[in-house]
């Protein structure tokens, strides 16, 4: 199923309301990068299933607490749908997460003798 024809219940959108909206806006576009669904940039994957892993187990370092404990797994897989739903890209191929860039690769005069 495409992301943009996903039409969550209204119980789902409730759910995102109460738990969600708050950091991630009521669309999903927060102007924080990190807390943005809509923008196309996904730290953890893109993927439904590892938008449920962080919606489950939370991000550690992060704000984004675990919910495991306070959501059924029904209602974390409808949230992770209503969530990627935000974003209008398709899901990518490798639906890995983005990796970071490198560091610098210059060397330091110690490091060339």
């Amino acid at each position: 199923m495409a992301a943009d024809t996903y039409k969550p219940s209204d119980a789902t959108l409730e759910l995102y309301k109460a738990k969600c909206q708050q950091c991630h806006m009521a669309d999903g576009n927060s102007p924080l990068e990190p807390l943005n669904f809509a923008d196309g940039k996904w730290t953890h994957g893109d993927k439904i299933e590892d938008i449920a892993k962080i919606i489950s187990e939370g991000a550690p370092g992060t704000a984004m607490l675990p919910f495991k404990s306070l959501l059924t797994p029904e209602e974390i897989q409808a949230l992770a749908r209503y969530v990627r739903s935000f974003d209008k890209t398709p899901v990518k191929a490798s639906g890995g997460a983005k990796k970071a860039k490198p560091a610098s690769t210059k060397t330091t005069k110690s490091e060339k003798e």
